[in-house]
């Protein structure tokens, strides 16, 4: 019974680590293409400024 016990708290542990690291790469991708949103953008305006002149 205890084996079983020891089995089940491990497998919760486990699996809130699973969730935590999930969630942290989930919010990485998310900064990371917010990034790159950015850069293409200001890669518009400046070529559209240069375009301009």
């Amino acid at each position: 019974m205890r084996i079983l016990a020891v089995a089940l708290i491990a497998t919760f542990f486990f699996s809130f680590g699973c969730s935590w690291v999930g969630r942290t790469a989930g919010k990485a991708s998310a900064k990371i293409e917010r990034k790159v949103d950015s850069v293409q953008q200001g890669y518009k305006d400046g070529y559209k400024d240069e375009q301009t002149k």
